[in-house]
């Protein structure tokens, strides 16, 4: 743009290239007399589109044409001056200053409606009048001082439901709430504010008003107002828990309530959002939004009547100057609703956004309930390091918090057709062998085991751990178990041993993000209070096995912190498979010596049971039968859906001698008579499926079976009865008294004992009883039995092994052998050498076919003609 040839009066452009010369292209003004004034509109440039050629436009807008003195106070307009494509940026468009014009009635008016004007007969003022009456109605439901303190006021959906006067001048409420949530919680708050500023003034005037005949005689000091903050509502029960698969980009701007565990706690954020100021002409009060790093300033007053462009003045204790607290977490989702294949997807996952009182009120691995509204941003703006490496272009949904809850205090929701399906799971005859069939069908012959992992699934009602550890040869099926109770467990986490280097920083406490200041939670932490951590593969954690042994003793996890120390409380149940060492499990050693877990750790757990793949003709039939039957559909999982008859409830683990045990006062000779029937009763055989008889057994499916045990773990709080409190202490006191070894009593703590109780109770929830009764132990009393039978050594029987048995003789052969390779710093020996080492062991016959069993066990490698080397130990 040139600058016009003719009628130019001598003046001074700002800025451009040097005076003079054909490419010189000026900037958008100049000044005159310390003025500026539009180049486009001064002495004889064209006059504007549309207006009427005269004179008077040949000259600015508020100038006089005969002493060019400007006569009016109007601002210029210098709009026009903008480029063609002009386009302003993102941050100077919302940056706006706001004139602080409150109306008379509503002196917090523009805390909630910063853009809007108050209309006092339209439909907003009516609905702010009716909820400003429901607070004035009750008075003693939202105390005064409590909210100015918090800041917050908490608004259950109940509320309208209850008023009919504010059902009936707002009845639209919640469908307003779950489309328009941003409006209704301002109408809400604004309706508050009111009521705390009308209270504030009419407290003051009643000190004033009392304080006057003591102000002739003595100067008394009148504090005075408060100025009244922006209050938050918190809305509560709204709207239905949903999934987070359900997000469509429809929701965005609505309200959305989720359930999960927080996985991430990011370091929480403080800026100016807003700042307040004041012209010292005229004392407006105007607030400006702030935005990045630059803290702009108003450049003019707002007030039509005032003309000052500076000497405003920062007011820090206005509530228009406001700060604005944020803190990102991440979700992980939790419901009954949902079966995740852990194998290859993972749980899903929602960034939630915290604001103001809401901040540092979770912690990593709390569940809770959150209430709050969808929104967009670009992930670029992620700055807590949840996603570090995407496209700056994307959008991510989040959710912004209105509410936070405590998980434990919100009940979980159950349709019609859940309760008809609950019902008749427990109007079986036998649920127990139902349930443990169900879990994990494609393991068959493990009966007891599934029990007890079954039993630690639902837990005791006094929300006590139950550890259960199955140890056995590669292939017989621990981890199809393990992933089966990951799936059906209310609230867990599954950690994968194989996968060594991504399990060890699952498992505890982890920082993340480019500054290391983002909290992950581990495995442990994900599982805290009434959940379940599932580790396949716990031998495979070797360096991490005293962070689960201090998991396990203590209930507390340590977090590593420079210079301090702190914890978290974390009391999971754990439920870990692991293999022996040698790919075979030995029954002629010890448990401990079979797989790669310390004894203080193997102590730890409550039951523990040895999987074993052993010859048996009448088991082989038995599986032939059990996969044919699940391949063809004979067990199907739908037919059990289709019968609602509700029956009478008579469990065959009970037997029909219960009398017996509800007697109180006993003799010693009828303790040992209960003792001697509860040992002989064989569980197993009860629980045992015989498809070769033809017996009907439909099994549940997964997802049916995690909503049995959330409902029964939710609902189900039974208590020890005195005649069931009898039977465990007799049983802990017989079992402490019988123990063939001085090791074997030392396994037996108050850690065992507190476990029986948990599993008594659990076995009493799964019948949905209120009270556990002596038939409920007596089942616990077999599974417990069948643990300690199998993991004590001995020759596959349950017998101890003697002096003179191949399994002695095999252990102290094999001890001589690893001193003598050590004593002699070599591993090669030859047969005669091997069997002078049987003789000084004591073993006079048998050495041939004792070589040849430690060959065939791996302590032997055969590497010639009579010569063999000694794996150490």
């Amino acid at each position: 743009m040139n600058p016009p040839r003719g009628g130019r009066a001598p003046s001074r452009f700002v800025r451009g290239r040097g005076r003079g010369g054909g490419a010189y292209r000026p900037y958008f003004y100049f000044r005159r007399n310390g003025r500026v004034i539009p180049a486009a509109q001064r002495g004889g440039s064209e006059p504007d589109q549309g207006a009427a050629p005269s004179a008077a436009n040949a000259r600015p807008r508020g100038w006089n044409n005969s002493r060019g003195k400007r006569v009016s106070n109007t601002p210029l307009d210098c709009s026009f001056l903008r480029p063609e494509y002009y386009v302003a940026p993102e941050d100077g468009a919302q940056v706006r200053s706001l004139l602080v014009d409150n109306p008379r009635a509503y002196p917090g008016w523009r805390l909630y409606f910063p853009r809007e004007d108050y209309v006092p007969q339209s439909e907003l003022a009516a609905r702010i009048i009716a909820v400003e009456a429901f607070f004035q109605r009750n008075p003693d439901d939202y105390t005064v001082k409590k909210i100015r303190k918090c800041g917050c006021i908490i608004f259950p959906a109940s509320c309208h439901e209850s008023d009919e006067q504010l059902k009936l001048a707002w009845p639209t409420m919640l469908e307003d709430m779950r489309n328009k949530p941003l409006r209704t919680l301002s109408i809400i708050g604004l309706a508050i504010h009111t009521v705390l500023v009308n209270d504030s003034l009419d407290a003051a005037e009643e000190a004033k008003t009392a304080a006057q005949p003591v102000l002739t005689t003595i100067r008394k000091f009148v504090p005075p107002n408060e100025y009244t903050s922006k209050l938050y509502v918190r809305p509560q029960d709204f709207a239905p828990v949903e999934l987070m698969s359900s997000i469509v980009h429809s929701r965005v701007d609505t309200l959305f309530v989720v359930r999960g565990i927080v996985s991430s706690v990011g370091e929480p954020s403080y800026h100016l959002a807003w700042h307040a100021f004041r012209c010292t002409r005229c004392q407006t009060e105007q607030t400006l939004r702030q935005l990045g790093n630059y803290a702009p300033r108003p450049y003019h007053c707002l007030k039509p009547q005032c003309t000052a462009k500076d000497n405003f003045l920062a007011l820090r204790s206005s509530p228009y100057t406001r700060l604005l607290a944020r803190q990102i977490i991440r979700l992980e989702e939790s419901s009954i609703s949902l079966l995740t294949d852990y194998d290859s997807s993972l749980p899903g996952e929602l960034d939630i956004e915290l604001r103001h009182d809401l901040i540092d009120v979770v912690h990593v691995g709390q569940e809770i309930v959150v209430t709050g509204v969808l929104k967009l941003r670009e992930l670029c703006d992620n700055k807590e390091g949840a996603t570090s490496t995407t496209a700056g272009n994307d959008l991510q949904v989040y959710l912004r918090a209105f509410n936070v809850q405590d998980a434990s205090q919100v009940q979980r929701e159950f349709s019609k057709f859940d309760m008809e399906a609950i019902s008749m799971i427990n109007a079986e005859a036998n649920n127990f062998k139902l349930l443990v069939h169900s879990l994990a069908p494609e393991v068959h012959g493990h009966e007891m085991a599934k029990a007890a992992c079954l039993l630690s699934l639902l837990g005791g009602s006094s929300g006590g751990a139950i550890n259960v550890l199955l140890v056995g040869d590669p292939g017989i099926g621990k981890s199809t178990v393990l992933t089966h109770c990951a799936q059906t467990t209310e609230r867990g986490a599954y950690i994968n041993g194989k996968r060594c280097v991504q399990s060890l920083k699952q498992l505890g406490l982890t920082f993340s993000g480019r500054n290391k200041r983002v909290m992950d939670a581990g495995a442990l932490l994900m599982a805290n209070s009434r959940g379940h951590c599932i580790v396949d593969g716990v031998d495979k954690l070797a360096s991490k096995q005293s962070l689960l042994q201090q998991c396990m003793q203590g209930g507390q996890l340590n977090l590593p912190l420079p210079g301090c120390f702190s914890y978290f409380d974390a009391q999971p149940s754990i439920v870990a498979c692991a293999n022996p060492q040698r790919g075979q499990y030995d029954q002629s050693r010890y448990l401990v010596q079979n797989i790669r877990i310390t004894a203080s750790l193997l102590k730890e757990f409550h039951l523990v049971y040895v999987l074993l793949d052993t010859p048996s003709r009448a088991r082989d039939i038995s599986l032939t039968e059990h996969v044919r039957a699940l391949h063809t559909g004979a067990k199907k999982r739908a037919r059990i859906a289709a019968r609602f008859a509700l029956k009478a409830k008579q469990n065959e683990s009970v037997s029909e001698e219960t009398k017996a045990a509800n007697v109180t006062n006993l003799t010693e000779d009828i303790k040992d008579d209960i003792l001697e029937q509860k040992l002989d009763y064989d569980l197993d055989k009860r629980l045992e499926h015989k498809p070769l008889k033809a017996e009907e057994l439909d099994l549940l499916p997964p997802i049916l079976m995690k909503k049995f045990i959330a409902y029964a773990r939710q609902n189900a709080k039974p208590e020890l009865s005195y005649d069931a409190a009898n039977e465990i202490k007799w049983y802990f006191e017989d079992l402490c008294n019988n123990s063939e070894a001085e090791n074997e009593k030392s396994q037996f703590g108050l850690g065992q004992l507190l476990g029986l109780i948990n599993l008594s109770e659990a076995r009493a929830r799964l019948d949905f009883s209120s009270v556990v009764m002596p038939v409920h132990v007596r089942d616990v009393i077999a599974v417990v039995t069948e643990s300690i039978t199998q993991t004590r050594l001995g020759d596959g029987q349950g017998n101890a092994p003697s002096s003179s048995s191949k399994g002695s003789q095999l252990q102290n052969f094999v001890k001589m052998m690893q001193m003598r390779s050590a004593a002699l710093g070599r591993r090669i020996f030859d047969y005669d050498e091997l069997k002078e080492i049987g003789t000084r062991a004591g073993i006079m016959t048998g050495i041939a076919k004792l070589v040849e069993i430690a060959n065939m066990g791996g302590y032997l490698l055969k590497k010639g003609v009579d010569m063999y080397e000694v794996v150490p130990d």
